[in-house]
């Protein structure tokens, strides 16, 4: 029997194509791209699954809800004070970026 898909972290696709994850579910995408500096400017907000696959907002909203990691009132997309707020996590002090 597999394990039931989830949505690990957010993660950043940077124009180049570099994918970049977040260490953990406290961190939002907008705090990917600062720490990463200039090169992430525009980059895509994406998320990191349980078996390492890196998706669109959209189909991790999907995978996050079929997990019951967050209510069906989340959308179409998923962001990632979503996966905050569900698990009850605070977001990280500025501080702690860099």
């Amino acid at each position: 029997m597999s394990k039931k898909l989830t949505v690990k972290v957010p993660a950043i696709k940077e124009k180049s194509g570099k994918i970049v994850e977040a260490p953990s579910k406290a961190w939002s995408h907008e705090e990917l791209i600062v720490k990463e500096g200039k090169k992430a400017k525009g980059a895509k907000h994406m998320f990191e699954l349980s078996d390492k696959e890196v998706v669109s907002r959209k189909k991790a909203a999907k995978v996050a809800e079929k997990a019951g990691e967050v209510p069906k009132s989340v959308g179409k997309k998923l962001h990632s004070h979503d996966l905050r707020k569900a698990d009850r996590i605070k977001k990280l002090k500025e501080s702690k970026i860099k």
